[in-house]
């Protein structure tokens, strides 16, 4: 009985033997012949209980090492938006002021990237606009498809501010006469009523009626010689509208109740710096 013990005994203390061998010693032994097949490997063979256990012993610390490798050259991927919300990416947004404030210039060009639309009016390129954007405002993508019409041709937008919209609406629906199209100014195309009632549905998607009910002020101002019509329109909106070389350019910001309740301030100064790039 004691022999047969011994001979049950003796190949799992030679495992036990086996994994404390130094790593690196250049003795071989035997035993970790049996540590190298997986199950996996040999469907139809077991492994004794013991050699199971030493398995899973030697196995633990490659695992370990494996898995601390992969965490320390796992990398985190660089977001397009910042943890703040601000469009470090988007073409022609300028750096921040000192009140957080970035200068948004229209790209020059037919079509840009980065959430802007291409120009399908037949016209070419056309002279850029430009407008304040608060730190928190990111840039939405445009289409054809957009909800506010095919004239609009960009969007940024702030979940706990408000959105803002530019339209470009065809000049050919305020002015039919070619011979003055490309010169013609937003004072002589209508007054700021009317205008306001043509381009409304579109830009803010309300119907505003040419007896000015809905609208709270509006003035006129000008701008490096050229002029502006500037609206305050219920319930919460603010609109700057002009014409410059045969295009009209409309800008549009809206917001909630709570919006404008926490960002007057910074929504009327998005609409104050809605201002046309002369050429």
């Amino acid at each position: 009985r004691l022999a047969l013990a011994l001979l049950l005994v003796a190949p799992c203390a030679l495992l036990w033997v086996a994994t404390l061998q130094p790593l690196g010693s250049s003795v071989r032994q035997p035993a970790r012949r049996i540590l190298l097949p997986s199950p996996l490997q040999h469907p139809g063979q077991h492994l004794p209980r013991c050699a199971a256990s030493a398995t899973r012993r030697s196995t633990l610390p490659a695992l370990s090492l494996l898995a601390g490798s992969t965490l320390l050259n796992t990398r985190p991927s660089r977001a397009k938006d910042s943890p703040e919300g601000k469009p470090r990416s988007v073409p022609g947004l300028g750096e921040p002021d000192e009140d957080g404030y970035r200068m948004f210039t229209r790209p020059y060009g037919a079509s840009a990237s980065g959430g802007m639309r291409a120009i399908s009016q037949g016209k070419g390129n056309f002279p850029p606009y430009k407008f304040l954007v608060p730190d928190g405002w990111i840039q939405k993508a445009v289409s054809v498809a957009d909800p506010s019409g095919p004239e609009t041709d960009t969007r940024f937008t702030n979940p706990e501010e408000g959105d803002l919209l530019v339209s470009l609406p065809p000049v050919f629906t305020f002015v039919d006469d070619e011979e003055i199209v490309d010169t013609v100014t937003i004072d002589e195309i209508a007054d700021p009523m009317k205008m306001l009632s043509v381009f409304a549905p579109q830009a803010l998607g309300i119907g505003i009626e040419e007896d000015g009910d809905d609208v709270i002020d509006y003035k006129v101002v000008e701008k490096d010689g050229l002029k502006y019509y500037n609206y305050e329109v219920r319930p919460h909106s603010l609109v700057s509208a002009t014409v410059y070389k045969g295009h009209v350019y409309v800008l549009a910001v809206k917001a909630s109740i709570s919006q404008w309740g926490r960002a007057k301030k910074k929504l009327k100064a998005i609409a104050d710096s809605f201002e046309i790039v002369k050429s």
